[in-house]
Parts: C-alpha cells; structure tokens; sequence
C-alpha cells in the first residue's frame, strides 16, 4: 500500500514540476516578448519625433497655426500611440524626401 502512494505522488510530483516549468517558460516568453514590443515603440517613437522637429509648419495639414507645437506635445505627453498616431495622420501622408528642411 505504501508503495501505491508513493507512486502517486511522484506521478503528482512530476505533473506539478513540469507544469510550472510550463508556466514559468510561457512567463519568460511573454516578458521577452513585451520587452521587444516595448523597444520597437521606444524607436519608433524616437522616430516620429525626429521627424515632427524637423518638419516645417506648413507641413502638417492637420491642426492649424500651432500644428507642429501641439504634434510635439502630444509626442513628449502621450509617447507610444502619440508615436503610431503621428505616423498614420503626418508621416505616411508626406515622404521624407518632400519635407522642407529649415535654411
């Protein structure tokens, strides 16, 4: 009898073992996974605000007088979907090589 129970709980042993192997694997993908989302905005991020600084007033078709003043706020405040925001309204709507750089 002794011997059935000590089967029992190594097979109960080895199932809690590798399920949280399972779990701390699927933990450390979606860390990984979230640091890469994280960087890839940070850049893009960066990007768009490179671009909305060196941008000309006249460039941006949307917001008024203060356009590119309220873009910068809204990229320095807001960061992440400041930055995807930017790119889909400014960015994809006039290529790099038409923006009027500063003399």
């Amino acid at each position: 009898m002794e011997e059935l129970w000590a089967a029992l709980f190594g097979v109960f042993g080895i199932a809690s073992v590798s399920l949280y192997s399972m779990f701390f694997m699927l933990w450390v993908f979606y860390i990984i996974v979230a640091v890469l989302i994280s960087i890839t905005l940070f850049i893009f991020w960066i990007i768009a605000l490179i671009d909305c600084i060196r941008r000309d007033e006249k460039d941006f078709n949307l917001g008024g007088d203060n356009a590119k003043l309220i873009w910068i706020l809204l990229l320095i405040l807001v960061r992440g979907i400041a930055g995807i925001i930017y790119y889909l309204l400014i960015m994809r709507n006039t290529p790099a090589g038409k923006i009027r750089k500063k003399k």
